[in-house]
Parts: C-alpha cells; sequence; structure tokens
C-alpha cells in the first residue's frame, strides 16, 4: 500500500547574489515543512488486529509464533507499506467478564470506543476476529450471541471513528476433546462449526463486511483450538486481499 511520500527534484544554484526576500521565504517554507510532516506520517496505513490468543500468536506446541508467521504481520507484508497493530490477549472473549483481568472487551463497550483500539488511532482498518473463548464450557453461550456480540463491537468501532472493520469468524476446533484445553474446549468443537453461518447472518443485517476463516483453516494446533505456524500464514495471505478490497474502496479516489 503506497503511503504519502514528498517527491522532489535536485535543484541547481546559481552563482548569484539572492534577492531581497528569498533567504526568509527559505525559512517559511521549512516551517511549513516542518508543520506537514506529522501530517504525511499518518498518512500511513494503519491497521488494528484485535483478537485472542490466535491473533497474539499462542502456539500449542511452544510459547508463541514468532513475527514472520502470526497472521497478522503476514497480512500486512502481503498489503505492503501498512502498520499493523497487534492487540491479542490470551482468553479474550466479546463482551463477557471474568473474574480474571483477561482484559476481555467486557462493559468497556458502554464508552465511545473501548481503549484497546482507541490508544491506537486513527485507524483506517480494524480486523476482528473474537468468539473462540466464549465457546468454552459453562458460558452456554450459542454461535447467534457471540456473532451479534462480535458485530455490536465492530459498530462501536465505526461510531468512534474507525473508518472500516472486517469481522473474522473464528477457524473452528479440531478435536479439542484430544488436547490439553479438553476441559475447557471439549465439547466446542461442534459448536464453533456454528460460528460461520451466524457470522454470515449477522454481516448481512448489519451491512459490515466479514470473513470465514473456516474457508482457509481449523484450529490445527497440538490441543485443536490454536493455528499452528503453516495455518497463521495461510489465513493472514488469505485475509490480505480482502482487506485490500476495503482499503482500495474507501481511499479518496473511490468516491471521485
Amino acid at each position: 500500500m503506497p503511503s504519502a511520500r514528498i517527491r522532489g527534484r535536485a535543484v541547481g544554484w546559481h552563482r548569484r547574489a539572492p534577492a531581497n526576500g528569498e533567504p526568509l521565504m527559505r525559512k517559511h517554507l521549512i516551517a511549513v515543512l516542518i508543520c506537514l510532516l506529522p501530517n504525511l506520517v499518518l498518512a500511513e496505513v494503519r491497521i488494528l488486529a484485535l483478537g485472542d490468543s490466535n491473533t497474539w500468536g499462542s502456539n500449542a506446541s511452544g510459547s508463541r509464533h514468532d513475527a514472520g508467521s502470526r497472521w497478522g504481520p503476514v497480512m500486512g507484508a502481503a498489503l505492503g507499506d501498512a502498520v499493523i497493530i497487534e492487540e491479542g490477549r490470551i482468553g479474550r472473549r466479546t463482551d463477557l467478564h471474568h473474574r480474571a483481568p483477561l482484559d476481555n472487551i467486557g462493559l468497556a463497550v458502554l464508552t465511545p470506543l473501548p481503549d484497546v483500539a482507541a490508544r491506537h488511532l486513527p485507524l483506517d482498518l480494524a480486523v476482528i476476529m473474537l468468539g473462540t473463548n466464549d465457546l468454552q464450557a459453562g458460558l452456554r453461550r450459542d454461535a447467534e450471541t457471540i456473532a451479534r456480540s462480535a458485530f455490536s463491537l465492530a459498530r462501536i468501532l465505526h461510531a468512534g471513528g474507525v473508518q472500516q472493520v472486517l469481522v473474522i469468524a473464528p477457524p473452528p476446533l479440531k478435536n479439542p476433546q484430544k488436547g490439553r484445553l479438553a476441559s475447557l474446549f471439549g465439547a466446542a468443537a461442534e459448536p464453533s462449526e456454528r460460528l460461520a453461518s451466524a457470522f454470515s447472518q449477522m454481516s448481512q443485517r448489519a451491512g459490515i463486511p466479514m470473513f470465514d476463516a473456516g474457508q482457509v483453516t481449523k484450529a490445527d494446533g497440538a490441543d485443536g483450538v490454536h493455528l499452528t505456524a503453516k495455518a497463521q500464514r495461510r489465513l493472514g495471505r488469505a485475509i490480505a486481499p480482502a482487506v485490500q478490497q476495503l482499503l482500495s474502496a474507501s481511499a479518496p479516489d473511490a468516491a471521485e
């Protein structure tokens, strides 16, 4: 994604005495450029990747995937000149509270814009991938409720100044009853398969675009909940064209 740049050419100085006022004009020009530089920097495309441990990069076989494998930076590399802000948090849910300080969205949605996003403004686009942790045992959340919560957050981000929002239906779980997180997600495989349909229906109602991660991969990690490095990369590359399309649609030239 091309960013704003200052283009110019070298100017040859003639051997003559400067005309009256030229030094003053140069000082004014330098002052104007100094004032413009912050705006030129902000012209860079800024994208927020907001999610849970699969956005943070949890590796079921280790600690954390490196930046070259996490879906956010991989997406950014495919887009080119874009700043990707990763806001992944282990255990994060959509709008549920938790006794532990998991930094869930929770009642923060009552504010104009959750701090987790507001501190990164300005944002051209936000990509939300939440919902997996809402499937944990004992929470009793169905796919429709989870989808409604995810898209409510998308509307709040829109209202708070984020130009575009893309909601991702999380990848379905794969045999979580056989992994180390079976106590939390052992019965969540079937409901996780229903998320894509619920997200799609909510997308049509809300007029907010969605992307089905299940069309790209399942949670193929050893615990059946997290993504391997290969799946992370595949997901990041697959999301990039959808993000590019949204950015192109919102570009100033597209409206003319």
